[in-house]
Order: C-alpha cells, then structure tokens, then sequence
C-alpha cells in the first residue's frame, strides 16, 4: 500500500489539537514521527481507557486520533533534545506543531532556526495564530466552538435552553483540517518552486469561517438564524424533527418535498397504522396545501409524529428509504458495525491492538479514494516505541549514545 502521501516524513510535536492532521498524513502514506514528551502526549491520558483503567498505552481516544505514527519521546526542554529535533527537521519535509506562540523560538526551534532545510513546510497550528491582540488567550475546542460562532446554531430549538457544543473535537478538527489543507498545497507549490514555506495556521479562523449559512444571512438579509432541534439553523424556529419510534429508537425526519407519489405512499403508510387522522380529507392532495401545512407545523407534521410512533425504527428507515422520504434512524456508533451497507463499501479495517490480545475495526477513512489509499495501516504506538530506532537510523547514534541520552532523562 502506498497512499497520496508517500514517501513524505512528518515530524509531528505531540498535542491533541494537531493529531488529527497528523492522523490524517499517516492514514495517506505518509510517515509520521510523533515527537512526546518522556511523560507521554497529551493525548494519551484523556481517556477513555480500555477497561476504565489509566494507563498511557490503553487510551481510546489516542488509538484513533495516532494509527500508523511512530513515537519518539523526547524532553524538548533540555538542549540535547533540541538539537536532536533539529536534525529531524534537516531532513524532513513537514513540520506540524501546536505549541503557543513563541514557544518553540526559546528552544531554537522555531522556523528562523531550522531554515536551513528549505523544503521544509513548517505549519503552527494555534489558538488565534501567531500575531494580533488575542494570540496569547488560553482556548479549548468547547471555547472555540462558541467564540466562532458554531454554538449558536448549535443545541436544542426551547430558547431557554443553552447552547450545545459538538462533540468530537468539532473545533481541532477544523483547525487540522485547514492545516492539512495547507501543507498540501505547498506540496503542490514546492513540486515548481522546491522550496517550503510557513504556514500560521489558526484554529479560530477556521472556526469562524464554517459557521454555514448564519454569517452570510447575516450579511445578506439581516436575518438572525436561531438554532434548530435536528436540523441546520434557520430564521425560523422548527418543531423538532427528532421523533420517536415505537421500539424506543428516534428517527430524524426530514422532509424537503411532499410530491403527489411521496405523499400517497405516506398516507397508505398512515392509513395501515390506523394513524392518518384527518390528513384523509381531499384538501391535503393539493402539493401546495400540504406543504404550507408541513411549514407551519400543524397536521402534516403531527401525522408524521403518530406515524412513527407507531412503526419500529428499523421499518421507519426501510420503508421511508423504499418511498423516497429522506428519513434516518440515530444509532449508537457501536451499532454500525453490523450494518449491511457498511460492509459491502469494505468500510471497516482490522488493526491489532496488543494491549487487549485482539482486533478492533477502525473506520476506514472519510472517504473512499482507490489512487489515494487513504486507512489507518497500524496501531497506534506505544510511548517511545520508536525512539531507538529513529535515534539509530535516521540521525546515525550509537547505542551508548543513546543509553546516556536515556539515562539522563533526555530520551525515553
């Protein structure tokens, strides 16, 4: 297997919010070291952890977010270790790194001092980037979710209740994304220039140009979308479309058109359920009629709510599908696995996971590319699994060299 970026080295300084980048470049080809700190990355003691018990090599949240990466671990506090990172960076083609603005410069670190490599793409991903009045602010993925704006288009339609912030790491991902975005198109550029370049990546940036369509209807029409139960924001407030099936199961249904054939179909529906109520009477057979109704939520919508209510989710998702109604059953992410459609797209990979003695499943990525061969290929590592073998491969020490290092506390 070879991947989009194959045959590119990756030097990634551990933090949870650029491990998605990072993920991302393994997943593709590339070879990603992560450079941790002798305690560990962040990201290993986030938890959850196999078996609710902590420990730096069964955490859930690092396996996804690191397959494939090698992990060196490094006190980059202490020179020795400075100048063995830069001699990583002498050969590498990107950087990625997520410390505070000026951090690294102290250590002699930052992009002045290692421009001696000058195919290197060097990208700092950071709060609010690295200048302007905001880029010392102390920020999490929740604080960027509301300070971008994501929030509030976010939660629940009762406007007494706050705002929900995604989950998932919705604003890190974000923010990797665009730096992925970003050392791709300097790959491009450094095939006609061969040279690298910086890139200042910030996380609110990115954040504050996702928001959809709140900003630009805003900026259009004045208009004020209010967040909406199950479905995008909207200048006016929705009934909810998260409803329940007879089984304790929800089903988000949406419903962009009533045509003649979708509505036949949905009242015979109705009708076998003993539910249709006065969505019989001829009126409703008039596409304009119902669907002024569905808008203002009154009979159309109420129809649909006894509707399901009746039906299993399982029938509510077939038959719906069946009829051309656009309607989904929520599940649970661990019900996935079984799903038919999943496993005839070949969509899961197995990696082996030592820790608990078996396979796990990995989504295979989030897309299917065949020329770009985009899955996790491995595990992810354990804590410096692979400092000894980068140490003696890729910058040429001998074993007492690195036992010093070691017993000094400087490597792991």
């Amino acid at each position: 297997m070879s991947g989009v970026y194959d045959g590119l080295t990756v030097v990634e300084l551990a933090d949870r919010k650029n491990q998605w980048a990072g993920k991302l470049l393994s997943d593709g080809g590339a070879r990603v070291i992560q450079i941790e700190p002798t305690t560990g990355s962040p990201g290993r003691w986030c938890g959850p952890f196999v078996d609710d018990t902590p420990h730096l090599d069964r955490c859930l949240d690092y396996w996804w977010y690191n397959t494939g990466k090698e992990s060196v671990a490094l006190d980059i506090t202490r020179a020795p270790a400075q100048d063995l990172l830069r001699r990583l960076l002498s050969r590498a083609d990107v950087f990625l790194e997520s410390t505070a603005p000026g951090t690294l410069a102290r250590y002699g670190l930052d992009d002045a001092s290692v421009a001696s490599n000058e195919k290197l793409i060097y990208t700092s991903l950071t709060e609010f980037g690295q200048d302007g009045p905001w880029r010392d602010f102390q920020m999490n993925d929740a604080a960027h979710l509301a300070l971008g704006g994501h929030m509030a288009s976010t939660g629940y339609s009762d406007p007494t209740m706050t705002p929900i912030g995604g989950q998932g790491h919705q604003a890190w991902h974000m923010g990797s994304v665009f730096a992925l975005h970003g050392i791709t198109l300097a790959l491009f550029d450094r095939m006609t220039t061969g040279r690298g370049q910086y890139l200042d990546v910030s996380i609110h940036d990115c954040c504050s140009i996702g928001t959809e369509a709140a900003v630009p209807e805003w900026m259009y029409s004045g208009a004020t979308l209010y967040r909406q139960t199950g479905m995008h924001a909207s200048a006016r407030r929705q009934p909810d479309l998260e409803l329940p099936t007879a089984d304790g199961m929800y089903v988000i249904a949406v419903n962009q058109v009533l045509s003649d054939q979708v509505w036949k179909r949905l009242v015979d529906w109705m009708e076998e359920k003993g539910v249709a109520g006065e969505l019989t009477d001829p009126k409703y057979r008039e596409e304009a009629v119902r669907t002024a109704d569905y808008r203002q939520g009154t009979a159309v919508r109420e129809g649909i709510r006894r509707l399901i209510a009746a039906s299993k989710g399982g029938e509510v998702f077939a038959r719906a599908q069946a009829s051309g109604i656009s309607w989904a059953v929520i599940r649970a992410p661990e019900e996935n696995y079984d799903l038919p459609h999943y496993q005839q797209r070949n969509f899961w990979r197995d990696v082996e996971q030592p820790e608990i003695g078996r396979v796990i499943p990995y989504p295979r990525g989030p897309f299917m590319a065949a020329e770009l061969e985009i899955e996790p290929r491995r595990r992810a590592p354990h804590l410096g699994e692979h400092t000894t073998q980068v140490l003696e491969r890729d910058l040429g020490l001998d074993p007492k060299e690195i036992a010093a290092l070691a017993a000094a506390g400087v490597v792991r």
